[in-house]
């Protein structure tokens, strides 16, 4: 039986999610619907409901808050899902950093963060999509591109196996640190550059509809050229709406056991109209008592932060939150860190 569960309060982050805002026309460019005249007034400290819980970790710097959170499901009985999210404020702090990292011999997240170059090392995260050490996802890096997502995957459908090119979701930050999201492929005919679309190409995975390969000239596809991207799929929230469950058949992410429609432990990453950056990972198969989120679960918990739009990253046993310490703050649930080949990294420039 699915379980609806109670959203913790809202936080309005000075944006109300009826304020959507169309993305520009050159999808070159970020969403960026706010207005730069306007100052950016401090978020709202939300209330969790009934048992709900909401806990602030202290001892971030200005511009940056993490909270605990404990969300009951509305069923009645005592189960939950926990975890952690942040908000990254980088217009009240430009010393605060986006940094997608991508590791030569694949690490835990907590060694990502004990190594890490650039600057004073905040909250890190795993990455995107994997297998036996080698990123299965975009990747880049001070505006290079470290890894691509997987061009092919080989779904079956009705017992026959079929060959898919997935246009699939990704998160950028720009070089003026305005934060993106696109559904992105990157193109053979040029050289594996990342192409962004505003819509992903063609493939329907719950219906059997494949695609053929993408190529720099397809409709609607322009270069994307942010400084820092980290890749997943699905994208589940697009303009403030929950987009969870269509995406994740239209990225053809079934077949490759990301389970979006049962619980699982997940990690999100998306940001606000007006620029701010959030990060989310909840605890699952309950480690820590926690029994996960569905991925149209955690859209809508992430909408009631005021989350625009957030792309799905890797998850399940995977999905961990390092906090200022170096340490997990959430139970990872295969009991131990995975090592991963790409993480994201919030630092303090020096």
């Amino acid at each position: 039986m699915k379980r609806i569960f109670s959203i913790v309060a809202t936080l309005c982050l000075c944006v109300s999610l009826a304020v959507a805002c169309n993305p520009t026309p050159d999808n070159t460019q970020p969403n960026n619907p706010n207005n730069p005249e306007k100052p950016t007034p401090e978020p709202d400290v939300p209330q969790p409901e009934g048992r709900n819980e909401l806990v602030a970790q202290e001892g971030y710097p200005e511009g940056m808050k993490v909270y605990y959170f404990k969300n009951f499901y509305e069923d009645g009985t005592d189960d939950y899902c926990s975890g952690y999210y942040a908000i990254v404020d980088t217009k009240s702090n430009p010393a605060l950093k986006f940094n997608a990292v991508y590791v030569e011999q694949d690490a835990t997240p907590s060694d990502i963060f004990a190594s890490f170059k650039g600057g004073t090392p905040l909250l890190a995260t795993n990455g995107g999509y994997f297998w036996d050490g080698t990123s299965l996802s975009l990747l880049i890096s001070g505006g290079k591109v470290e890894s691509i997502a997987a061009q092919y995957v080989w779904p079956t459908y009705e017992g026959v196996s079929y060959t898919a090119c997935p246009t699939r979701a990704a998160f950028g930050v720009h070089a003026d640190g305005t934060p993106d999201a696109k559904w992105v492929y990157c193109c053979p005919d040029d050289g594996d550059k990342p192409y962004a679309f505003l819509a992903p190409k063609g493939n329907n995975e719950e219906k059997g509809v494949f695609t053929s390969t993408p190529w720099k000239s397809t409709d609607g596809g322009t270069l994307w050229t942010p400084q820092e991207a980290v890749g997943g799929g699905p994208m589940i929230l697009w303009e403030g709406k929950n987009v969870a469950k269509r995406n994740y058949w239209r990225e053809v992410l079934h077949s490759g056991g990301t389970g979006a429609l049962v619980y699982n432990p997940r990690t999100i990453v998306g940001y606000t109209a007006d620029g701010r950056i959030v990060l989310f990972v909840c605890d699952g198969r309950q480690s820590n008592g926690s029994w996960g989120y569905t991925l149209p679960e955690a859209a809508d918990m992430l909408a009631g932060l005021g989350v625009q739009w957030a792309v799905n990253l890797d998850g399940g046993g995977s999905s961990v939150m390092v906090g200022k310490d170096g340490k997990a703050l959430n139970a990872p649930s295969d009991g131990a860190q995975r090592r991963v080949p790409t993480a994201i990294v919030i630092s303090l420039q020096n």
